[in-house]
């Protein structure tokens, strides 16, 4: 029986490249809801949240219906617009530090993927230490 190595080697490679995407995917995860179109309701939020931080008078002069989320959400948890807004960017804030490891570890593991040479050398890029990101995201 022979064995074609190097299509056995494509076939490591591209299952590595699936695990290191799964678990980019479940770290974001730790950060941020990952569903279609969640994204861009937290753009929004951030936008409102800025225009609200923005304003001298703790958002008081930023009309509501300028910040439909915010106002909602703070109503619903018996708080501010302005606590709201900060609680939105601070989160925020923790997400784009996140992000940023995330996305360190990641073209670390592709790298490493990219100068495999062997099947053992393969699987261990995918083989990932997300305990400083895991940190993070709890603190």
């Amino acid at each position: 029986m022979l064995f074609n190595i190097s299509a056995d080697l494509a076939l490591e490679r591209l299952q590595a490249q699936t695990d290191i995407d799964r678990q980019v995917r479940m770290a974001r995860m730790m950060f941020i809801t990952v569903i279609p179109g969640q994204e861009a309701v937290y753009a929004l939020k951030r936008r409102e949240a800025l225009l609200i931080a923005a304003d001298r008078q703790q958002g008081a002069n930023v009309p509501g219906s300028e910040t439909p989320h915010i106002t909602a959400e703070a109503a619903e948890h018996g708080v501010s617009r302005f606590e709201k807004a900060f609680e939105i960017l601070t989160r925020d804030q923790h997400w784009a530090v996140g992000s940023q490891m995330i996305e360190a570890v990641r073209r670390s593991a592709n790298a490493v993927l990219a100068a495999a040479k062997s099947a053992p050398e393969i699987r261990a890029a995918a083989d990932i230490d997300w305990q400083d990101v895991r940190a993070y995201a709890q603190a």
